[in-house]
């Protein structure tokens, strides 16, 4: 990895994505275990590790031919991917539509506008992601051809950002001393390509997935409102390889809120509220895994998303539809063939 690169100059904003600090935990976590480390993925340019993702995929649009000049960026998110694509689509020239659920932090709806791109906000909340595909998919029929979809949900090239490089990182920080990878759950691609390449390193390598308990979406099949603004969608995304998953670590959203303000108060670490998700189930997978030499986690976007939240004010009702949620029978049977270690 080309760490040095940022002793010089960098041509545009873009040169700085990836390449993000890893930093172990001495406060928050429980003396005498395995050490705990977080990578600091808010260090990006837009604030979080989104930007790996939407560099790549445009990256290769363009080179394929796929995403030419004048073409629209469009992009169906709960936040932060949209956040990434603003910034890339205002460093290459693109105009970019975002939809998102209306729930989400007045933060994110901000920042999508502060970059210049048009925000579309269609009901609900987090676990309301089928709606704002469905909106994606009118506005691409009113565009025709004019639109280039980043997809996250289905482009490959979203583990590939992490197979080529977030694994790579991690690897060579912990001079492969790592026996535990954890992440939530949103696209799949983190969890997916950086599993992938550090299984290749480690075939024994345990890597465990964080959801929220009331959003039981692979612990249990079922689907329900939650806090953790960007993860648990409502649904299993097809580049999510469940093959790489070893077990689910479930955290209520009250305990990741919790984690995420004990971060900023202990360690200075201020967070948004997936981060203490994953904060949280690291520390219970170091009572699950006392051995393990290292346990690495990932910090996703920056407390100052979520100003207006739970995280640092008063309780908040819930912003998702009063609606049956239920998975898709071909999600139903993606989980039948899977047996994961359930830890709560």
């Amino acid at each position: 990895m080309k760490w040095e690169r940022n002793r010089g100059i960098l041509n545009n904003v873009l040169e700085s994505v990836g390449l993000t600090p890893m930093i172990r935990l001495n406060k928050v976590v429980n003396q005498g275990g395995p050490e705990i480390l977080v990578k600091m993925e808010f260090t990006n340019p837009s604030g979080s590790l989104k930007d790996r993702v939407v560099y790549r995929i445009v990256d290769e649009a363009e080179k394929q031919g796929l995403l030419k000049p004048g073409m629209i960026l469009m992009e169906g998110t709960t936040g932060n991917t949209g956040i990434a694509t603003c910034m890339v689509g205002a460093v290459k020239g693109y105009h970019v539509i975002i939809v998102m659920p209306e729930g989400m932090s007045e933060e994110r709806k901000k920042t999508i506008q502060a970059y210049g791109a048009e925000l579309i906000l269609t009901p609900g909340a987090e676990t309301d992601v089928d709606l704002v595909l469905e909106e994606v998919a009118r506005q691409k029929a009113k565009f025709g051809d004019q639109v280039f979809e980043i997809g996250q949900f289905v482009r490959p090239e979203n583990a590939d950002s992490h197979y080529l490089n977030t694994g790579p990182e991690i690897w060579e920080q912990t001079s492969g001393q790592v026996d535990v990878f954890i992440m939530c759950q949103g696209t799949g691609g983190t969890v997916t390509g950086t599993a992938r390449y550090l299984r290749e390193k480690n075939p024994d390598i345990k890597i465990l997935v964080s959801e929220p308990k009331e959003s039981p979406i692979l612990a249990e099949g079922k689907i329900g409102q939650h806090k953790v603004q960007g993860i648990a969608d409502g649904l299993i995304p097809e580049i999510l390889d469940l093959e790489l998953i070893d077990g689910i670590i479930q955290i209520a959203s009250d305990e990741a809120l919790h984690m995420a303000r004990k971060l900023a108060r202990q360690e200075g670490i201020f967070c948004g509220i997936s981060s203490g998700c994953n904060v949280a189930a690291a520390i219970k997978a170091a009572q699950l895994f006392p051995r393990a030499r290292q346990i690495v986690t990932m910090v996703n976007d920056n407390g100052l998303r979520y100003l207006s939240t739970e995280l640092c004010g008063p309780p908040q009702q819930r912003q998702g539809l009063e609606r049956e949620y239920a998975i898709s029978s071909e999600d139903q049977a993606r989980l039948k063939a899977r047996d994961f270690l359930i830890i709560e």
